[in-house]
């Protein structure tokens, strides 16, 4: 939850600041931690800024922030130390806004508590570096478990740069190009048509169709802006929403062209977060259950039918195959890990062969949707400058 405190440091002024915690108390203490005493605190409001998901500067954590120190507190843990040495060296070396989160971490652990539930005490963490750390006091190799999830950082990041690098090109040239014909068909061609609009000799029909869009837009342009804000804020809304984020993506699993794609991704994602922790010696069923946060909301429904079906003694393949968690490939590479008994390595190369396929579809698609965009472009800038232009040819060649 977010709270917002009245705080005051040593003979300074009050100040207002916000914080994210699981509760009031916990609020208090993360800033009594960062050497604030606190005049009073409620649940803060939610601002514009943090609807539309972004971190408020000196509160919260980033998904970059988490990496940089899962991989410190890897490299600590690795050279010797223990955990609560290496979460007061972090804690000293640590940027104002890390430190209440690692103070945290640190007064659980002194408190008796497991380093995987000071971690799911807090809602920066994410569920799989959670797992991960609770699979880890099984076998007590927590920087083994902390590199398993900066592998599986790394190959999410890389499989989003992928995506990012091909899709980027098509994007910008849609955008360029439509804020061109925006310009055109808003500013240019309204002032184009003034030039007609006081002719008293029958006009061209590009003329016509000019100075009828330009007293359109004289007559209803306060509207059509009104309602272009309106739909920018409504999407800026669903965008930090995670209901409207779920209707989205609900909706765009169920559009064709997209559908298989998404689906294949979310797919591979599940199965490398379930390999990781099955590797990490969690059990399939629990395994299952707690990847499932990686799945959008629409799909998370046939994940719990998987779980169930593999504890009802339902095989692992036969369980993803019943309730559509599978695509033929990996169901047949699920019944060799049946033989072998090694799922965990198994789900991993499923899930490296399906961001291997996504990536090379994608890249595809984009590919070939280039052309099209460029062409779409052209021919709306180029109508627009026709339409514009020809009025004149016709009243020179009828002044001739």
């Amino acid at each position: 939850m977010r709270v917002q405190l009245q705080v005051v440091r040593g003979r300074g002024a009050p100040q207002s600041i916000e914080l994210d915690a699981p509760s009031l108390d916990d609020a208090r203490l993360q800033a009594q931690g960062q050497g604030f005493a606190v005049l009073a605190l409620r649940p803060a409001r939610p601002s514009f800024k943090h609807l539309l998901g972004l971190r408020a500067s000196g509160t919260g954590l980033s998904r970059q922030d988490v990496h940089v120190f899962v991989e410190q507190l890897r490299d600590l843990l690795v050279a010797g130390l223990s955990v609560i040495e290496a979460l007061t060296t972090l804690q000293q070396a640590a940027p104002q806004h890390l430190r209440g989160a690692i103070d945290g971490l640190i007064r659980r652990l002194r408190a008796g508590e497991r380093f995987s539930q000071g971690l799911a005490s807090q809602p920066h963490y994410p569920a799989l570096l959670v797992a991960l750390a609770r699979a880890s006091e099984l076998t007590s190799d927590l920087p083994q478990a902390l590199s398993r999830y900066l592998e599986h950082e790394q190959r999410v990041n890389e499989l989003r740069h992928r995506v990012a690098s091909v899709a980027i090109y098509p994007l910008l040239l849609l955008g360029v190009g439509g804020a061109v014909l925006m310009f055109l068909l808003l500013y240019v061609m309204p002032r184009f048509a003034r030039v007609f609009e006081g002719m008293n000799e029958p006009l061209p029909w590009s003329a016509r169709a000019m100075v009828w869009w330009a007293q359109w837009l004289h007559s209803h342009g306060a509207w059509l802006w009104a309602t272009v804000a309106a739909i920018a804020v409504g999407a800026a809304f669903l965008a930090g929403s995670r209901a409207g984020r779920a209707r989205a993506m609900q909706y765009l699993l169920a559009w064709a062209p997209l559908r298989d794609r998404l689906r294949t991704y979310f797919l591979a994602r599940w199965y490398r977060s379930t390999g990781m922790l099955v590797e990490g010696g969690i059990p399939l069923p629990e395994a299952l259950g707690l990847s499932v946060s990686v799945l959008p909301a629409a799909m998370q429904a046939a994940c719990a039918r998987t779980e169930r079906a593999i504890r009802d003694g339902i095989g692992p393949a036969q369980a993803h195959a019943l309730a559509g968690m599978s695509t033929p490939v990996a169901e047949q590479l699920m019944r060799a890990g049946e033989r072998t008994g090694d799922f965990g390595a198994v789900l991993m190369r499923i899930a490296q062969f399906h961001e291997t396929e996504v990536a090379r579809s994608l890249e595809r698609g984009m590919r070939s949707l280039e052309p099209v965009v460029m062409v779409l472009i052209g021919v709306g800038v180029g109508a627009v400058v026709v339409l514009m232009y020809l009025p004149i040819f016709e009243l020179a060649a009828a002044i001739q």
